[in-house]
């Protein structure tokens, strides 16, 4: 969303309104690589569906599972198929009346609130593409195939599986699966990186080529579900 433009003044008070707090941030590589981190509910991205740079950028938020609302100026048939297929959750317009905006994102919101994790690991598992992590048996599977975990690096899995493709920080990881202990940032870094080389070494099929322990520079690590690391992921991954 273009910070302080006038044209959107209406949209982030219909935001307010709704008990959103609001961030506005110009359109940029910065702005992609800030909402890859995963700390916002919501994605509202004032597109212009005609270039390609906005449709890349509506792809790499939805391939990161973010809720992503697309704003176009005006939602031309062209323009709201671009969008979605680009993988917006949802197309508004931007003079739109405000009750069609609060509705439209908290529909979208809807959706995301109950995550199929969540819903599998009531009944002892969490499944991540092709990996299967049964909190019952404390075993992980990649692709029915048992992957042999200690209990330290099987609760990093399982913690990592309950926020699938959601970037994590070292730190943050650590201090939750640890008792009784609690690791600065810095710390945690160099400890973090000694269970990801052994946890890939097992769950990995190439360590060099991470599908599942994936590194998002200068922000974590975020657990995949295994799929073949296409254009989309390599785009993240350098502009993160």
């Amino acid at each position: 969303m273009s910070s302080g433009a006038e044209s959107t003044l209406r949209l982030v008070r219909a935001f307010h309104g709704a008990g959103f707090a609001v961030l506005e941030r110009q359109p940029s590589a910065a702005t992609v690589a800030f909402a890859l981190r995963g700390d916002f509910d919501l994605v509202a991205w004032i597109a212009r569906a005609e270039t390609r740079y906005d449709t890349e950028s509506l792809g790499l938020l939805a391939y990161a599972r973010l809720p992503v609302v697309s704003i176009l100026a005006e939602a031309t048939a062209q323009g709201v198929t671009a969008c979605l297929h680009a993988g917006a959750d949802a197309c508004i317009q931007l003079d739109a009346d405000e009750r069609v905006v609060v509705a439209q994102v908290h529909a979208v919101l809807r959706r995301y609130a109950g995550k199929p994790a969540a819903a599998v690991a009531e009944l002892g598992a969490l499944q991540v593409g092709d990996l299967s992590v049964d909190t019952d048996r404390c075993e992980v599977a990649r692709a029915g195939h048992y992957v042999p975990l200690t209990a330290s690096e099987f609760r990093i899995v399982e913690h990592m599986a309950r926020s699938a493709r959601k970037v994590l920080r070292a730190h943050e990881i650590l201090n939750a699966v640890s008792d009784g202990y609690t690791y600065g940032a810095r710390e945690a870094q160099d400890v973090f990186k000694v269970y990801v080389r052994r946890i890939r070494r097992k769950l990995e099929p190439c360590e060099e080529d991470p599908r599942y322990l994936v590194t998002v520079r200068g922000f974590g690590y975020r657990l995949e579900g295994g799929e073949a690391a296409g254009s989309l992921r390599q785009r993240a991954s350098q502009t993160a």
